[in-house]
């Protein structure tokens, strides 16, 4: 049994055990290895163009954020501390999702995966249902709405103790993070196809960030701690619950601003371009006697 294991069934992490406390659920390694092998195994022949390098470092660099927080000591650390069970939070969220999206791995995955499971995915009519669910879920608002309400949820009292106490609900937790963090993403900053035009992009990136930061106000400037679940280990760490607490909204407060205030730049320059674009006159047309003609 994992230390990260340990945890969850009441053995408080202390910091002489940090460095050996990794996290080897056979469920999270595996999903991580199977999904390395059939991401090298469908890979394009020939050449990579710089488009699929760029794709395959976002890819990488999602993994390993995902092994940062879910298999590394701090996700032991964060059954002891709220300030680290944020980090693993914005790892999930902030990280791992936008890097997937911008990876856009589905192709490569399907085609390194056996055929069982190419054939399992093929067209059928309750799959086609299911496909229509999906599509539903990927609504911007929708994926909005259940990224925001995903986060809000995990941060009641009730259920923020139940994921730290119990490891399933823990892995439900960060589950739906991720899932809900994808969706979101995707309508931001996924492929042309999938999201939506820069200037609802800036909208929803701010929406997302002022709900982020009304979070972490009520977190930071709590005048008593949430969590009960760490009443008694977070002093082991050298702080005490509420200022645990604090650190954790700080945590949210900043890095996570920082990144929605990037995106959100980012997309309004895109936006202005586009706005721009479309604005400026065509070209006039020169033809062989040189005579102006009015562009078509």
């Amino acid at each position: 049994m994992s230390p990260g294991t340990l945890a969850h069934d009441g053995a408080h992490l202390v910091p002489e055990e940090l460095w050996t406390a990794w996290n080897a659920d056979p469920v999270i390694l595996t999903g991580l290895l199977l999904a390395t092998w059939a991401y090298l195994r469908g890979r394009s022949r020939g050449r990579a163009r710089a488009a699929q390098t760029w794709r395959a470092r976002c890819f990488a660099g999602a993994l390993a954020a995902i092994v940062v927080a879910l298999v590394s000591p701090l996700d032991a650390l964060s059954d002891a501390l709220a300030s680290a069970h944020m980090v693993q939070h914005l790892l999930l969220t902030l990280v791992a999702a936008p890097l997937l999206v911008l990876s856009a791995p589905g192709g490569r995955l399907l085609r390194g995966s056996p055929a069982v499971v190419r054939r399992a995915i093929s067209p059928s009519r309750r799959r086609l249902r299911l496909a229509a669910v999906t599509h539903a879920l990927r609504h911007p608002g929708t994926a909005w709405l259940l990224h925001v309400g995903t986060f809000w949820a995990w941060h009641a009292a009730v259920l923020y103790d139940a994921a730290v106490q119990n490891a399933a609900v823990h892995a439900l937790e960060h589950a739906t993070f991720l899932i809900t963090g994808v969706l979101f993403w995707r309508t931001v900053i996924g492929v042309r196809a999938a999201r939506v035009p820069a200037g609802l992009g800036v909208l929803l990136v701010f929406g997302m960030a002022m709900s982020s930061a009304l979070l972490s106000v009520l977190l930071t400037f709590g005048r008593s701690p949430w969590y009960s679940a760490y009443a008694a280990t977070t002093h082991t760490w050298g702080l005490a619950p509420l200022a645990d607490q604090q650190l954790a909204g700080a945590i949210m407060w900043i890095p996570a601003g920082l990144v929605h205030v990037v995106v959100a730049l980012g997309l309004l320059v895109t936006w202005i371009r586009g706005t721009e674009d479309d604005e400026a006159p065509a070209a006039p047309v020169v033809t062989r006697d040189h005579q102006l003609q009015a562009p078509r």
